[in-house]
């Protein structure tokens, strides 16, 4: 079987789960595969470039969730989008972190603009991009925190564990969904919508 790029990032985000981003090496994936370490080399050349792949597939695999019902309203699109981009990086451990700052290596995922509407309305592109890489980056940092209060889903990091984080940390889907409001709602102000 030739091993491919593909076969290497599901590798790691298998891994992934088991020993988090930290415990996350080349040899480790290798040993997975049942090959040595440098014929990984031969398709990624970094850790860096394994990340960048391992984020393509995530992001690639979850394409269908993130893609928004018929009809929604736009700002609704966008929300629904923050959702599905905030449960994928949740499906893996430390995946806010992977997907952080990675270089997708199939542009092709991203798809036209959630605010095209806006835009073929008169909205500044350059504007409804910033708005939306707002939200992004929204989404993405509230994920790695998150991650890092909660490395499993539902246990608690015990140093997090006092009372007065207590109701801080207790509900992180309202807090995500407060916050999201708030981003959205901002973002919507700035581009002089309602």
């Amino acid at each position: 079987m030739a091993l491919t790029r593909q076969d290497i990032a599901r590798s790691g985000l298998k891994l992934l789960n088991e020993v988090g981003l930290n415990g996350l090496t080349l040899r480790l994936i290798a040993a997975d595969l049942g090959v040595k370490a440098p014929a990984l080399y031969w398709h990624l050349k970094s850790k860096q470039e394994l990340l960048d792949e391992m984020a393509t597939r995530m992001y690639a695999d979850s394409i269908e969730e993130r893609r928004p019902p018929e009809g929604l309203a736009e700002w609704d699109a966008v929300a629904h989008a923050a959702r599905a981009l905030r449960r994928m990086m949740l499906s893996y451990r430390d995946g806010g972190k992977v997907f952080a700052g990675t270089y997708l290596g199939d542009t092709g995922l991203v798809g036209p603009s959630p605010l095209q509407r806006s835009i073929d309305a008169g909205v500044d592109e350059r504007r409804a991009g910033q708005a939306l890489f707002t939200v992004y980056s929204y989404v993405v940092g509230f994920t790695i925190e998150e991650q890092a209060v909660y490395p499993v889903p539902g246990q608690l990091d015990e140093r997090y564990r006092s009372e007065a984080a207590g109701d801080l940390l207790a509900d992180v889907g309202s807090r995500f969904e407060d916050g999201l409001e708030m981003v959205l709602s901002g973002a919507r102000q700035w581009l002089g919508g309602p």
